[in-house]
């Protein structure tokens, strides 16, 4: 059965933006899949609706047995600069009440989860772009959710760590299957990540193509540069640019 169901979803406005238009999909337990399209088709809207963060003009989102446990990770990190990053981390387990304790040992975990293990007691402006962000990924993990939603999270870094992180999510990914979804303006970084590529149209935005990726995890730089890897980019393209025409 599908982890995500996906029925006619749309969301309008009050000031009369119509961003996302009719999406139908199925995104099936502990997959990992990408949302790519032009900026203002409506991805980011998706995501929030999905994570109930937002609610529909019209259609539904389904998850099998009830909404699960679900990690958002936001465009920036937003975090508290007075707090340390095993405090910003373990702040989803304090707001459910978790004893600080057993909170602070669970964030600590996690932050050695995403290559962080020693600065727990870093503040925010101690931390570079790249671990600032991984201190968000810890946050949204560290209650173990069923899925991670992920909007955008690395735009702003360097190539290189950029690629460094997505292999760092990748191989939590597999450590931990959880549901993935993410939202990216990249395509190369949507083909390296994903089972499945879902293509939206411009503004309100539509699925135009769901693109397999059947590359078998895990992934390493020699698939980077591969002729399946740019097949499967090729494709994305095509239809990123169809959905233009």
């Amino acid at each position: 059965m599908p982890r995500l169901t996906l029925t006619h979803l749309s969301r309008s406005f009050a000031n009369g933006t119509h961003a996302l238009g009719d999406l139908t999909a199925t995104i099936g337990s502990g997959a990992f899949v990408s949302l790519v399209g032009p900026s203002g088709c409506g991805k980011s809207t998706a995501l929030r609706l999905i994570a109930g963060l937002d609610t529909p003009s019209g259609g539904a989102v389904d998850w099998d047995g009830g909404r699960p446990e679900i990690g958002f990770v936001f465009q920036e990190p937003t975090l508290m600069a007075w707090a340390s990053a095993g405090r910003n981390a373990a702040l989803p387990l304090e707001l459910e009440g978790v004893p600080r304790a057993a909170a602070a040992a669970r964030a600590a975990a996690a932050l050695a989860n995403v290559g962080l293990k020693g600065f727990e007691n870093a503040l925010p402006r101690e931390l570079s772009g790249g671990m600032k962000m991984r201190v968000s990924i810890a946050r949204a993990l560290v209650g173990e959710p069923a899925a991670l939603l992920m909007d955008e999270p690395f735009a702003a870094l360097d190539e290189f760590t950029r690629a460094k992180i997505n292999d760092d999510l990748l191989a939590l990914w597999q450590a931990q299957r959880f549901t993935a979804l993410f939202v990216t303006h990249s395509v190369f970084e949507s083909v390296y990540l994903s089972q499945r590529i879902l293509v939206l149209s411009g503004r309100p935005g539509h699925l135009v193509a769901d693109i397999a990726n059947p590359a078998p995890y895990p992934r390493d730089e020699a698939y980077r540069t591969s002729p399946e890897f740019n097949a499967i980019a090729r494709k994305v393209l095509a239809a990123l640019k169809a959905a233009h025409a």
